[in-house]
């Protein structure tokens, strides 16, 4: 009987892969300070969560849903990242739904730094 991989594991999988690929190569390219170790690694597990369910379908019961809230989870990241005012939140958290809406569409062309 063969069993069925969650699809939180299959997240947490994609999300440290490519947050160890982030580091590396964008390391490699802008330097392995502190604030850019966190911020590569960062973004490189958000868009590991979101392309999760494009690698793995049937492991996900709404892979929309699970990608629109890791996409406006990032939006909100770089909104604190950039010391947003609380408008800026707002639209990060908006611009994220429809990212995350549309991944299945942009996420196969995302490169690795």
């Amino acid at each position: 009987m063969k069993t069925r991989t969650s699809g939180s594991k299959i997240a947490m999988l994609t999300s440290a892969a490519l947050a160890t690929a982030f580091v590396v190569f964008g390391g490699l390219a802008h330097g392995f300070t502190l604030n850019s170790v966190v911020w590569l690694a960062l973004s490189g597990a958000v868009f590991g969560a979101i392309a999760a369910p494009e690698i793995e379908p049937k492991a996900f019961r709404y892979p929309v849903l699970w990608q629109v809230c890791f996409s406006s989870l990032g939006g909100v990241f770089v909104a604190a990242h950039l010391d947003a005012p609380p408008m800026g939140y707002v639209l990060a958290a908006t611009v994220g739904v429809v990212a995350g809406y549309l991944a299945p569409y942009w996420i196969k062309h995302l490169q690795v730094p």
